[in-house]
Parts: structure tokens; C-alpha cells; sequence
């Protein structure tokens, strides 16, 4: 009786232990912020839609580029939003400002602590930053992998002051590139469908309790369109930044155009982003009717199934919108890179090399296209070749994959005229 009973107890805690660590499980979530009908909000991702709720104890920072500290003037911080020519202003708060590095790991710790010994750097690596609020000053320690101390945004290079020694904090490669300004925004600033957030916290059934959220502005294109027009994105990296200028004066008046805050980057990003990209496209106003998309040069070293598995996954969620779609084929990789091998060991292709689109992402994307014969296709890589010996010349001789002046805008053109034939107007 007493073995019996000790086991339903034993099985009583285990159940108890089980419910509890379902009941507050660690989680970190992102996505595209949407409206809760009460205090709190949704955030929609290619996984679903999660319902996040705060408390007073709830920590929100602006997430920011390090490369927009040069947007600090006179204790205002000028966010421009990535691919577009939005501004927000945020104002700091007065007082001290107080930075924390965090390394990644004990090695790194070892490292830096050298560097920090013998050149005066640190290196951003996680970097929060707390306006208004002064915290204790330390070095990092292996207990502790954090460098606190006063930040300097005004100085070149920047300097992270600890205990009266001052310290370089720039950013080297590999290190973070982004930080998190504490105190600048809050949860009233968690406005939906114009900012995307990380929400760090703890999931309590249905529902995530914030502990720290992560707010990025994208903007709010929509408030600036013309509601007579309609509504096109295009997605793409930085290729469709070179061709932004030539595509938006080929569209003038006839089109409202919108680019993700962003460089899009590889396929596996689009994946993981393009619910974000499209926004709430089921809300008035918000509806796409035409969307282009390409992903490929990030993707170069990508294998042919990873590669056709991220296109399945976004144009699962394109065609969710009901708009037009485009496929814009990779540009070419000028002639002046080494000439592409074969695939390696492991099936993925040789990288950024003259000829790698042409012999393997070109192909392997219009594999997944031709099961859509809806989507229309914009051969964008045909049009650099066909232009070989002219228009595009210089570029196919070069050693850059980027396009500048008349031949970048002749290639946003180009695309134009397919929007514009696609969509039957003059």
C-alpha cells in the first residue's frame, strides 16, 4: 500500500513538474505586428498567428542598424525606413547613456579581453544600449559575458567608457551589425501593421507574456498611395535597390509601388519573411495587386532542393493574396568571377562565379515555375545577355554584380514594360 501510494505520488509531482513547465515555457517569436482587441497584440509569421500580452515589467527597445547612429541629432534619432524614403523621429530621453556589450561566448570573451588589453576595442557584439538609465560598470567576466558601461555615440570611432578607461566600440566582420535602444519607444508604440517585433517572453498556454519586445518601424507606405492605382511589390536584394529608380519611373502615375524594409535577401529568408513582407494585405487598402519576387544570388551556394523548397514555401503565401505574380529570373554574374564548376559533395552550387545562374539557380527556379503556370516570367537575366555587347558591356566584363546608372535603370524599365503588358495597360 505504501509502494502504491508512493508511486501515485512520485507520478502527482511529475504531472505537477509537466504542467508547470508547459505553463511558463521560454519562447522567442517575430513576426508582423497585428491588432488584439484588447491591451496586447498578434504577431503573424509563416507559422501562424501569436497572441502576446505585456505587463509595466515588459522591457521595449527600438531595433535599429547600427549604421542609423549617424541619424542622431540633437537628441533625436532620424530612423529612415530600409527602402523607402521614410523618416521617423524618435526623441531620446535626457540623462546618461549606458552600453552593453555582450560577447557570445567564453572564447570570444577570452579574446576580446586581449584585444580590450592591448587595442582598445571590444567590438559591438549584442548591443543594448539604455538611454536615461545609468547602470553598475563592469568588465566582462566568464560568469558574466557582458562589458557595461557609458556609451559615446558622438565620438569616431565610438567608445564604451568603463570605470574611467575608455574603450573602442566598432564594428569588425562578423560582429553584430544591429542594437536595441531601451527606453526610447514602448508598448503604446506597438502600432500594427506598420512595425514588425521579436518578442522574447514566456508562453502560458495560448498566450505569450512579453518580457522584452523588440520593435522595428517598417513604415507605412500605405498612408502615402494613391487609392485610384494599384498596389504592386516587388521583392528582391539588393539588385532590385539598383533597378528601384528605373522601375518607379516606368510605373509613374499608373502604379503604387512598395519594396520590403529590406534587402530580401536569400530564399531561405524569403521563407521565413514573407509574411511580414505582405503585411496585412487583407485589410482595405492594404491588398497587393501585382507581385514580383526573385531570389538567387544569395543562394548561390545553395543546393537544388533547399533552393526549390524555400520558392515552394513563398509562393504558398503569394498566391494567398490573389495578386498577379512575377518571377524575376537572377541576373547574370559578370564574366570578370571565376567560371562556375560543378556542384559539390553535397549538390550545392560554386557560388558567386560567371555562369552559376545561367547553368544552375535560373534552371532549378523555373523547375518550381513551370508548376504555376500563372506566374509570369520577367527574364531579366536574358535581357543583360542580349544587351551583352551594348547596354551592358562594362558590366560583363567587371568583377561586380550590382548595376549603376542608365544600365540599372534600363533594367528596372525592362521589368516595368512586363508589369505594364501583364497587367494589359498602355
Amino acid at each position: 500500500m505504501r509502494n502504491a501510494t508512493s508511486v501515485s505520488f512520485l507520478t502527482l509531482c511529475f504531472t505537477v513538474l509537466c504542467f508547470l513547465a508547459k505553463a511558463a515555457e521560454p519562447v522567442v517569436v517575430e513576426g508582423l505586428i497585428t491588432p488584439r482587441d484588447n491591451e496586447g497584440m498578434y504577431l503573424r509569421n509563416p507559422d501562424g498567428q501569436f497572441e502576446i500580452e505585456w505587463t509595466d515589467k515588459t522591457q521595449v527597445a527600438l531595433e535599429v542598424n547600427t549604421r542609423l547612429f549617424k541619424g542622431l541629432k540633437d537628441g533625436e534619432l532620424h530612423y529612415r525606413v530600409h527602402s523607402s524614403r521614410e523618416v521617423i523621429r524618435f526623441t531620446l530621453p535626457k540623462g546618461s547613456v549606458t552600453g552593453i556589450v555582450k560577447v557570445r561566448s567564453k572564447g570570444q570573451l577570452k579574446k576580446k579581453l586581449k584585444e580590450a588589453r592591448e587595442e582598445s576595442w571590444i567590438g559591438e557584439y549584442g548591443l543594448r544600449i539604455h538611454f536615461g538609465e545609468s547602470l553598475p560598470q563592469q568588465m566582462a567576466t566568464p560568469d558574466d559575458l557582458r562589458f557595461i558601461g557609458l556609451w559615446d555615440p558622438t565620438t569616431k570611432p565610438r567608445t564604451l567608457t568603463i570605470n574611467g578607461e575608455k574603450f573602442e566600440c566598432s564594428l569588425k566582420k562578423g560582429g553584430q551589425t544591429s542594437a536595441l535602444l531601451f527606453n526610447v519607444v514602448g508598448t503604446k508604440d506597438c502600432r500594427p501593421f506598420v512595425n514588425r517585433a521579436r518578442v522574447v517572453g514566456q508562453r502560458k498556454g495560448e498566450l505569450i507574456l512579453a518580457e522584452e519586445i523588440h520593435l522595428k518601424p517598417i513604415g507605412d507606405q500605405a498612408a502615402l498611395d494613391n487609392p485610384k492605382l494599384p498596389r504592386y511589390l516587388f521583392i528582391g536584394d539588393s539588385i532590385s535597390g539598383n533597378y528601384d529608380r528605373g522601375l518607379r519611373t516606368a510605373l509613374a502615375g499608373k502604379f503604387n509601388l512598395h519594396h520590403p524594409p529590406t534587402n530580401c535577401g536569400s530564399s531561405s529568408s524569403g521563407a521565413k519573411n514573407v509574411v511580414g513582407w505582405l503585411g496585412a494585405y487583407d485589410q482595405p487598402g492594404r491588398h497587393w495587386d501585382v507581385i514580383s519576387f526573385n531570389h538567387g544570388h544569395w543562394d548561390s551556394k545553395n543546393d537544388k532542393a533547399s533552393y526549390q523548397r524555400n520558392l515552394e514555401k513563398i509562393i504558398a503565401e503569394l498566391k494567398k493574396t490573389k495578386a498577379k505574380l512575377i518571377w524575376v529570373t537572377t541576373c547574370p554574374v559578370p564574366n570578370g568571377f571565376p567560371l562556375a564548376g560543378d556542384l559539390d559533395k553535397d549538390g550545392r552550387a560554386p557560388g558567386r562565379t560567371a555562369r552559376v545562374m545561367q547553368k544552375f539557380l535560373n534552371p532549378w527556379a523555373l523547375e518550381v515555375m513551370k508548376k504555376y503556370p500563372e506566374i509570369s516570367i520577367c527574364d531579366q537575366w536574358q535581357f543583360v545577355k542580349d544587351n551583352e555587347d551594348a547596354l551592358f558591356k562594362e558590366f560583363w566584363s567587371g568583377k561586380d554584380v550590382h548595376f549603376r546608372g542608365n544600365p540599372a535603370d534600363k533594367l528596372g524599365e525592362f521589368l516595368g514594360r512586363h508589369v505594364l503588358q501583364m497587367t494589359k495597360q498602355p
